[in-house]
């Protein structure tokens, strides 16, 4: 059975991996080594590394108790697998390079692992997680 201290560093690993595209969208030159062009607008870069940031944020926070905020990183884990079946799918790869293709499988692991140990660490069901309905709130 999976332990509730996996699972915490599972999501920490996952807040990581956000906290990792915000560097890359920030630092000058950080998309070019991955070789995605630099965008038109710097917009284009501070929007994704802010929600990587959030989501960075509330998974490290969510971390801490995962019997109480479980549902926030399974709902990330199911996000992270749309995201990554979607950029896999839709062959992004050709307009932003490899980068993508990176970070979708990425995304497609820690997002299946989220989904899979969530509910064995928290003794909740899919459910219960899906709904904000733990049991150990």
């Amino acid at each position: 059975m999976v332990n509730l201290k996996t699972a915490k560093i599972i999501v920490r690993v996952a807040s990581l991996y956000n906290a990792s595209a915000l560097f890359v969208f920030l630092i000058p030159g950080g998309l070019a080594l991955f070789g995605v062009k630099e965008p038109y607008s710097v917009f284009w870069q501070v929007l994704p590394a802010l929600l990587a940031s959030y989501a960075a944020i509330v998974l490290f926070f969510s971390s801490n108790n995962l019997g109480r905020f479980g549902s926030f990183p399974y709902w990330n884990g199911i996000i992270r697998v749309i995201f990554a079946v979607t950029a896999l799918l839709l062959d992004f790869k050709t307009s932003v390079g490899m980068f993508i293709g990176l970070l979708a499988i990425g995304d497609l692991l820690i997002g299946v692992l989220c989904i899979y140990i969530l509910p064995k660490a928290t003794g909740n069901t899919h459910l219960q997680l899906l709904t904000n309905s733990l049991n150990n709130q």
